[in-house]
């Protein structure tokens, strides 16, 4: 009597068991964080002149783009790169960003430095400020993204709060002035940038806790 052979388990088998466990999508590969930042310098670069015709443009989108390029091409570099061998959160135990704290402090400084309406000016007349600006700015958004990777919700937090309430006094202080600041943009503009660095400081931290929900929450349930 012949004994039945074992259905084989293999390339054969149900389409189902092909799929990924948990059926979440993949996150964005190298290639679309690299698209991402040369997109954002693209437009930073390639729409220089109107960008920076409006004070408002200058200060809440082409610099916000510029930190942006390096923010994305950062995170192209992480996501090419192979895990660690301790694993995706293992870290060295000392480093020259501990906790992500330098590198927040140093973009906190260069971002409160953009709201100096000298240097604004600076900026259009002056190619070495520009030079910075062009140079610098993605280069804090690269020192951001790594250090936000290395920072705990707490240290996020305290960054966070203190960026926003710089830029809300920094909004209500243009738009008291009676007088414009900026030898290159008009009262008005000086206005509407006051009135965008506000509504930077009540949009920001809403993304920001819209993205860290779980973390928060796990962190005030402890």
């Amino acid at each position: 009597m012949n004994t039945p052979s074992p259905t084989p388990i293999g390339p054969a088998g149900p389409p189902d068991a092909a799929l990924p466990s948990g059926g979440g999508r993949r996150p964005p590969g190298p290639l679309a964080w690299g698209i991402a930042a040369l997109a954002c310098l693209g437009l930073a670069m390639g729409l220089r002149a109107p960008l920076t015709a409006l004070m408002s443009l200058h200060m809440l989108v082409q610099i916000p783009l510029l930190a942006l390029a390096g923010l994305f091409a950062e995170q192209a570099w992480r996501a090419g790169r192979p895990p660690p061998a301790g694993g995706a959160g293992a870290r060295p135990a000392w480093s020259y960003n501990e906790y992500g704290m330098p590198g927040l402090l140093l973009v906190s400084l260069v971002g409160a430095g953009w709201m100096i309406p000298k240097a604004l000016d600076d900026a259009l007349t002056d190619w070495r400020v520009a030079a910075f600006k062009y140079l610098g700015l993605p280069l804090c958004g690269w020192v951001l993204r790594a250090s936000l990777r290395r920072a705990n919700v707490v240290i996020k937090l305290f960054f966070l709060g203190n960026f926003c309430w710089m830029s809300a006094i920094v909004g209500m202080i243009y738009l008291d002035q009676p007088i414009r600041l900026c030898n290159a943009y008009l009262q008005d503009d000086q206005d509407w940038s006051g009135r965008g660095l506000i509504a930077l400081a009540i949009v920001l931290p809403s993304c920001w806790l819209l993205a860290e929900l779980k973390p928060v929450w796990r962190f005030l349930n402890r």
